[in-house]
């Protein structure tokens, strides 16, 4: 049926609207309580024909009724993400408590992602919400058990742990290993031998690409949470075909 999927992505584009409310007042998270939605620029009061995910943005062509100013480009790029994410995820889980409880981690972990990547800071309070969740529901919604998770989410942590250790956090910040715990835990053993290695080469990848547009210098330093969270996702997608494929390719 075609309304389940059409629900996916409604639902996920007024979970996006509301994460971007979130990221853009993460220093003040009870003004998103407290203060409605208002122009950066102008500080005009939106009216709700201005707050319809991605639609508003496409006819205000980007710009601010008001004054006229620029809208961030973050808004659809947020929206219609986690619209197309739900949607991934309803046609792995279907409309249920499982498609709810990734949803729920995702929708947390998005705003860890665009927060790194735009302040290469990383939101403490989502990182530990996020991990109590996965460490509750993981070994249940996962279907991969109490132990698969705890060995997945010590994969994925212990590395990074490492990693700030012997650099003295020169390599890598502490706020990836308590990320890199969750992840860990969402995907469990042995898709987070994929997905910590999925990471590095996705993060190595995109450095390259700085390095070569000069947009990054070699001393610059890469935000890893964005590359973490994304093999998160591509772990619980695919992370076991990978893996049964490199184990039958090797005869391991």
């Amino acid at each position: 049926m075609y309304i389940y999927p059409i629900i996916a992505i409604l639902v996920g584009l007024a979970i996006g609207s509301f994460l971007n409310v979130i990221i853009f007042r993460i220093d003040d998270l009870k003004s998103v309580l407290y203060t409605r939605s208002h122009c950066p620029h102008c500080k005009e009061v939106l009216r709700w024909y201005d707050l319809i995910p991605f639609l508003s943005y496409v006819i205000l062509r980007g710009k601010c009724r008001y004054c006229k100013k620029t809208i961030s480009i973050q808004y659809p790029i947020v929206e219609v993400g986690i619209a197309l994410l739900f949607l991934v995820l309803y046609y792995i889980f279907g409309l249920g408590w499982q498609f709810a409880f990734y949803a729920i981690l995702f929708s947390i972990l998005t705003v860890v992602f665009v927060y790194d990547f735009k302040t290469e800071l990383i939101p403490e309070e989502f990182v530990w919400t996020g991990l109590v969740i996965a460490l509750l529901g993981s070994w249940y919604f996962g279907n991969f058990g109490l132990s698969n998770m705890l060995i997945g989410s010590l994969i994925c942590g212990a590395i990074p742990l490492i990693l700030v250790l012997v650099s003295r956090e020169k390599w890598m910040g502490a706020g990836d290993i308590k990320l890199g715990f969750l992840v860990g835990a969402m995907v469990g053993y042995p898709r987070a031998m994929f997905l910590i290695f999925a990471a590095f080469v996705l993060g190595s990848i995109v450095g390259v690409i700085y390095l070569a547009t000069k947009k990054k210098q070699m001393k610059d330093s890469l935000p890893f949470a964005p590359f973490l969270i994304a093999s998160a996702l591509i772990a619980l997608i695919w992370g076991q075909y990978f893996i049964d494929w490199y184990f039958g390719y090797f005869r391991i």
